[in-house]
């Protein structure tokens, strides 16, 4: 059977990878996760599996608590007066999560990175994981 191929009615919401969303990270299971609601989110995840149905999404979790001080690259990108966002957002690379759909907010994205802003995620992505 090749699940990737058979859609699933649990997917409320059609994410792409490269998009940024509203998510409800609340309740947290973990004192050590990130929790808050309407929090900007980076969908990493395949679009293999995003136009599939999947249930769950792998994103980079966003934070508006900024950090100009320093370069903060690999574990922060900073997305600076990007269209779409109310708030200049840092993306949290060593916070990678794995959501259920259902946690989206809304019915469209707030942003899509551009292409480069995309492959520094990458490049961050591939530093923190050793590849």
């Amino acid at each position: 059977m090749n699940l990737l191929r058979t859609p699933s009615p649990m997917a409320s919401t059609k994410v792409l990878r490269g998009q940024i969303w509203e998510v409800d990270f609340e309740p947290q299971a973990h004192k050590e996760e990130l929790g808050k609601r309407n929090r900007p989110a980076l969908v990493i995840q395949t679009d293999l599996l995003n136009r599939a149905g999947h249930p769950t999404t792998i994103v980079v979790a966003g934070t508006t608590r900024v950090r100009r001080d320093q370069d903060y690259f690999p574990l922060r990108i900073a997305l600076v007066k990007q269209p779409g966002l109310r708030q200049e957002t840092d993306l949290r690379i060593d916070q990678i999560l794995v959501v259920s759909n259902q946690r989206f907010m809304g019915t469209r994205p707030l942003a899509t990175l551009s292409m480069n802003h995309l492959k520094r995620v990458e490049e961050a992505l591939r530093l923190l994981v050793g590849r």
